[in-house]
């Protein structure tokens, strides 16, 4: 981790590398984008991260313990922001206790109102409220400690439609306990980390496309080189998944999966 001073003044930067999946740490030359943790004299401040294509701010996220936490990942506590490529802002919420809490809004490209909704302790709670870019509303959802308990949906003339979820996340065929059927099944112990006794999380960031297949397959946090390349071979061997979907229609997305090798 590289460090930045400013003479004449106390606060000093750390700046890190970081791959595409935003979270493994490469080399500057491999990287995809880069962060900025600023501490104050507390132990708080912010870790602002950038796109290294063109220096382009990404997001920006507000801490009360930069290494504080469960896992020494620090205390999310206040504002926190997130831009579209061309500046404009794209994400706007607050976090209490690393939970969203709070008004959360989204904007398009183009600065428009895309939606908002309200979280309590990380759960979504009471209404969300949706909009074309015409600014005319699309959607209306309500929840109930992070239920969705009721929706309606509209054409931009504002007749109601057929109604299906803003956001529906990507899955395997089957679903999660088929899922863990198809690990247990596939994965296979490496002999040299029986032998040596390892046993641990291998993680692994990767998108799910929109055909269904992966791409950006990366090990975020290892085991031992033998199990992280067991766990992206069965990965790499599973069957095309349910692709995520955006307002009905399939996009890219990020997808966080633990494996876990265990001596019994």
């Amino acid at each position: 981790m590289a460090l930045l001073s400013v003479a004449g003044q106390q606060a000093v930067a750390q700046v890190r590398y970081l791959s595409k999946s935003g979270v493994k740490e490469v080399p500057a030359a491999e990287a995809h984008f880069f962060e900025v943790k600023e501490e104050n004299a507390t132990g708080g401040g912010t870790l602002t991260r950038y796109l290294t294509a063109d220096s382009s701010k990404v997001s920006l996220y507000t801490y009360s313990d930069l290494d504080g936490g469960e896992y020494k990942t620090g205390v999310k506590e206040g504002p926190y922001y997130e831009w579209h490529r061309n500046g404009n802002l794209k994400i706007e919420g607050n976090y209490s206790h690393n939970k969203l809490h709070g008004e959360y809004r989204a904007w398009y490209e183009g600065g428009q109102l895309y939606y908002k909704r309200l979280y309590e302790k990380g759960m979504e709670e009471d209404t969300l409220k949706a909009y074309y870019e015409s600014g005319k509303l699309r959607r209306v959802e309500m929840y109930d400690s992070g239920e969705m308990v009721s929706g309606k949906l509209y054409s931009e003339a504002g007749k109601e439609v057929v109604f299906f979820p803003m956001t529906q996340l990507p899955s395997f065929p089957g679903g999660e306990y088929d899922m863990l059927r198809f690990l247990a099944s596939n994965i296979k112990y490496p002999k040299h980390m029986q032998k040596a006794g390892v046993q641990g999380l291998v993680v692994l960031s990767f998108v799910v496309q929109p055909d269904g297949t992966f791409k950006d397959i990366e090990v975020v946090k290892g085991v031992h080189p033998d199990g992280d390349a067991e766990a992206v071979r069965v990965l790499q061997k599973m069957p095309l998944w349910k692709p995520g979907l955006e307002e009905g229609k399939p996009t890219d997305m990020h997808f966080v999966l633990p494996v876990r090798y265990s001596i019994r």
